[in-house]
């Protein structure tokens, strides 16, 4: 029933974010494959590209937040920072360096910084509080459903074409169609949400203590966490065939698409952060389980990840869609988005020079540890973010 109370704007993005989605991840789950086997870059040099790009998208976001809050409109930028990274990713095709995956990657990255807290903000204005839960879970599950596609049809284009340098490109290059259809359906059927602009200068105090101590608890799981990029790798280094680490990737999207709802739709129910929680000890029973150095062990561990990223940032969005003053939404996701990015540098960085040093059992242990101390730590003081 609640699927009938969302307007066209939460559909339409929805379905924008499906094909974005569906683009991203044929290159995603490939690419440090391809840096590593066929441009031979180390993992810190992974690591350090995926920090900068994840530090760039949080950089932009803030930015871009002000500056739409300033502004009074969100379309605009949203539809800048999709078209950018729609065109920017199938370049990869070209890549001849670690250098110039880096390049690309990072302005993807840059890209979604533009759009990011705009498109979130617009979204925000389109939702009654009481569902916002239920929302931002639907548009995570419109996000994973099109990355489960992306995923899988790169595996099936790597099982039929084999698994050469000319496959991975030829993939990278087919990943702009869908990227197009998504452009499509953000400039013809989403409408923006004009509003008056904030006259004050944003201020920290401007914002509630609920806010920051979200930002304070994503940060630092942030600090100890890493993102696919590792676990594809630990995939390969637990014995899981080239071929099938797609698929493997496919399942955490099929997690992450399916669970995206029932979270929100609990969060709404029981509170965010007793759900944000949750999906902090689920990411650390899912890197245990890929410390294991088994198949089996990568499985399961993406599996639970995609349980996990089902909810991460979109309960944090709830959260801030709840609690911050409609004149600094964007603001309030910019400011978000960069701490957790910075943090996130650090962390990625860390890994892969831990892994590079020591082995790769360090860094997930490290992020399991950190996880489930920090998912309890956020149960006990749930109360002090008032959607507990």
């Amino acid at each position: 029933m609640k699927l009938l109370s969302l307007n066209r704007n939460i559909i339409a993005l929805g379905a924008n974010s499906f094909f974005t989605d569906f683009s991203t991840e044929m290159i995603l789950p490939l690419l440090p494959i391809f840096l590593e086997r066929f441009l031979h870059a180390s993992k810190s040099e992974i690591g350090l590209i995926e920090g900068l790009a994840e530090f760039g998208v949080a950089m932009l976001i803030a930015l871009s937040g002000f500056y739409s809050d300033r502004l009074g409109r969100r379309k605009g930028l949203t539809v800048f920072g999709y078209g950018m990274s729609n065109i920017i990713k199938p370049l990869a095709f070209f890549a001849q360096s670690s250098t110039m995956i880096a390049t690309i990657r990072i302005g993807d990255r840059l890209a979604k910084g533009v759009r990011v807290a705009p498109r979130d903000a617009l979204i925000s204005a389109s939702t009654p509080k009481e569902i916002s839960g239920f929302v931002f879970g639907f548009h995570k599950m419109m996000d994973g459903a099109g990355a489960l596609a992306g995923s899988l049809t790169a595996f099936a284009l790597l099982y039929l074409w084999g698994e050469s340098e000319g496959t991975f490109r030829s993939i990278f290059a087919i990943s702009l169609i869908p990227g197009l259809i998504s452009m499509g359906i953000l400039i013809f059927l989403v409408t923006d949400a004009p509003f008056t602009p904030a006259v004050r200068r944003f201020h920290p105090e401007s914002l509630p203590g609920e806010f920051y101590w979200l930002v304070g608890f994503q940060s630092l799981f942030s600090l100890f966490a890493m993102n696919y990029s590792f676990m594809l790798l630990k995939a390969e280094s637990n014995g899981l065939a080239l071929a099938m680490i797609p698929l493997s990737y496919a399942l955490y999207n099929l997690t992450q698409s399916t669970f995206a709802i029932p979270i929100g739709k609990m969060a709404d129910r029981f509170g965010k952060a007793t759900l944000l929680s949750i999906v902090y000890l689920a990411f650390g029973l899912g890197a245990l389980a890929m410390a294991s150095g088994t198949v089996a062990g990568v499985w399961l561990g993406f599996g639970i990840y995609g349980f996990f990223a089902g909810g991460f940032n979109a309960l944090a969005k709830a959260i801030i869609s709840d609690t911050a003053p409609n004149e600094l939404k964007a603001t309030a996701y910019g400011v978000y988005y960069t701490a957790v990015g910075i943090t996130t540098l650090i962390s990625l960085t860390a890994a892969g020079w831990l892994w590079d040093h020591y082995g790769s059992i360090y860094p997930f242990m490290i992020a399991a540890v950190s996880a489930i101390f920090l998912a309890i730590a956020l149960f006990m003081m749930r109360r002090h973010l008032l959607c507990h």
